[in-house]
């Protein structure tokens, strides 16, 4: 497993503030993009460009990193602004270089600091490195001070480019972002009493980073350097997507209605899966097998749309705009994009409604996995098959077939279904796949339409296998008609 070293200062630390370097600790947990490792987190609070190249070795040497992220420079653009204000922070530079814990204010000699770091990364632990740029200081982007941090910031992308390492350009995110707010607050950090004074408040029950730069009106920071939680999550968000270009496992823009209705994502083999704020774990454990049924699905027709998959609860849900009523699983298409959505949770009305219950008395072998699981879990389970026809609705819409004929769509997304399930080679699965033929036959004899609708599905497919799935999906028309013939015989 890679381990990620992140080195810098309080920012990349995160004991004051919100820490980025933990939300991408998280992220790599997931696998976030194809994205997974280890975090060690070697950041420490007042470190200079010269500090970290002082004792960057020791880290290198004991991790052996497959990656080393810099956030570092900003230090030295901050405590010599402030010495120029603050007679506090005058007499605090002088007690930090007698300790030897310089600033490197000549931007020659900064580059030249940050090549030794990137050559020392690449010698000590043969890793390979990342540059962060660095955020404004306060909000204000027209400060003088972050006119000096532009300039430090063009020296980085410098050096990035010079020794051929990627850049993850926090100052660029930083900058959109505040650019798009109507009004920026003019707070800026001020003496050191009042620094000191906030790390005690943030000890205080009830004080947050985020509670703090409200009062403050700040958006991204508690006081115009240490992050809140919008702050760490745009500078997660970006380091994230650069590793992943770096990598080659670049994850798209989220979705369109993930950012409509701001929620996290997150990337799971050919999807992308959002949710609803404290469902990441049931987003999870959808999106694995419903990744699976994708690549079946794939095969089985020749085509890969692009598809996301959303886990919502029922507020989110009547705000998505999608067609059909909470909690049934649904494809909704929004310009080139489709979505599978499934609910958070099903209700027990649904579930009756949909027979479930006799469902589960009918299954003939559910597998221990299941059955160690409550009644209600396990209907859930079976459930959630209903979102294999969901996508397979989108995948009908790829090959134009679903809008031309509604009845023959439902029909298709059934049988392929059908196949997609009797594909599944774990002994699990495999065993979802009789409980969906088990409940198959107790909507049929329900006269439930959806029942119908199953039964025809599987009659196809126990006469044509896979066949019919192939003959749309050619690009002859011949065999695209022949198919629909044979569909249209079984029309419900």
């Amino acid at each position: 497993m890679d381990t990620y070293l992140f080195a810098g200062d309080s920012l990349t630390e995160g004991v004051y503030g919100e820490s980025y370097v933990e939300r991408i600790a998280r992220a790599l947990y997931r696998g976030w993009a194809g994205l997974e490792g280890e975090v060690v987190n070697a950041g420490r609070g007042g470190d200079t460009i010269a500090a970290l190249l002082d004792r960057i070795e020791e880290p290198l040497r004991r991790y052996q990193p497959r990656w080393v992220i810099f956030a570092i420079g900003l230090n030295d653009v901050w405590f010599p602004w402030l010495g120029e204000h603050s007679i506090g922070w005058r007499l605090s530079n002088a007690y930090r270089r007698l300790r030897g814990r310089t600033c490197t204010t000549d931007l020659d000699r900064f580059a030249a600091a940050y090549r030794s770091l990137v050559d020392t990364a690449r010698t000590v632990a043969d890793a390979r490195v990342l540059a962060c740029t660095l955020p404004p200081i306060g909000e204000q982007l027209a400060a003088p001070v972050n006119r000096r941090l532009a300039r430090l910031n063009g020296v980085i992308k410098h050096v990035a480019a010079d020794r051929r390492i990627p850049v993850a350009d926090v100052w660029q995110a930083f900058v959109e972002e505040l650019a798009a707010r109507p009004r920026s607050a003019h707070y800026m950090p001020g003496e050191w009493l009042f620094a000191w004074l906030d790390r005690r408040r943030l000890r205080s029950p009830g004080v947050t980073p985020d509670s703090v730069a409200e009062r403050r009106h700040l958006w991204l920071t508690l006081d115009g350097i240490h992050l809140n939680s919008r702050g760490a999550d745009l500078w997660a968000k970006t380091v994230l997507a650069a590793l992943a270009q770096a990598r080659g496992t670049a994850v798209a823009d989220a979705p369109s209605l993930a950012r409509r209705l701001d929620l996290p994502c997150f990337r799971q083999g050919p999807l992308t899966v959002c949710h609803s704020p404290g469902w990441e774990a049931r987003a999870q454990e959808v999106s694995v097998p419903l990744a699976e049924d994708y690549e079946r699905l794939a095969e089985l027709t020749a085509a890969r749309p692009t598809v996301h998959l959303a886990v919502l609860h029922a507020v989110h849900w009547k705000q998505s705009g999608c067609p059909s009523p909470y909690p049934a699983p649904a494809p909704c298409r929004e310009g080139t994009e489709g979505a599978v959505l499934l609910p958070d949770a099903y209700p027990q009305d649904f579930l009756r409604a949909m027979h479930l219950p006799e469902a589960l008395a009918a299954w003939p072998s559910r597998p221990p996995s299941l059955m160690e699981l409550t009644s209600l879990a396990q209907a859930t389970a079976l459930a959630d098959l209903l979102g294999i026809q969901a996508l397979a609705r989108l995948f009908l819409q790829e090959l134009q077939v679903a809008p031309a004929d509604p009845e023959l769509g439902r029909l298709f997304a059934a049988y392929l279904t059908y196949a997609v399930l009797r594909s599944r080679r774990d002994a699990t699965a495999a065993s979802l796949a009789s409980g969906w033929e088990a409940w198959t036959q107790v909507l049929f004899r329900a006269g439930h339409p959806e029942g119908q609708v199953r039964h025809q599905a599987q009659v196809l497919y126990e006469q044509h296998g896979d066949d019919l799935a192939a003959d749309l999906s050619s690009s002859a028309g011949q065999d695209r008609r022949k198919t629909l013939r044979v569909l249209e015989t079984r029309r419900v």
